[in-house]
């Protein structure tokens, strides 16, 4: 999966998987807490209130959050989510990945090869 994911390019743009929609991966927004709870919901995750804030309102100098999202129906829908923590001597896995099994192939890998991707480039450059 590495060939599939560009870090430097990674906000905002579109990845066409295996099988399923074409997903835009960006940071995560206030407004996709929704989008991520039902995700969660559908994944048989339970997300308390702090837990879901915590999502959507993060520090990007401490932890990044990622959301998969497509159009389904006409609608911007969250397929999937990615938390990875950030620190020059943190290791670079990702926290929590959920992505939606049942529309996508491939979208958990890709959520984890893009975090971890992407991560790295801001940890280093930070190190500079």
């Amino acid at each position: 999966m590495d060939d599939y994911v560009d870090p430097g390019a990674l906000l905002a743009r579109y990845y066409s998987l295996p099988r399923g929609p074409r997903v835009c991966l960006r940071l995560v927004r206030r407004r996709d807490a929704d989008g991520i709870r039902r995700l969660c919901e559908r994944a048989g995750i339970t997300l308390g209130e702090l837990e879901l804030a915590r999502l959507v309102k993060f520090d990007l100098g401490t932890r990044m959050v990622l959301c998969a999202t497509a159009l389904i129906d006409s609608a911007e829908t969250v397929l999937g989510v990615g938390v990875i923590e950030l620190g020059v001597d943190r290791e670079l896995v990702p926290r929590l990945v959920v992505a939606d099994a049942e529309l996508t192939d491939g979208l958990a890998a890709l959520l984890r090869d893009a975090l971890v991707g992407h991560a790295s480039r801001l940890v280093l450059a930070r190190a500079a």
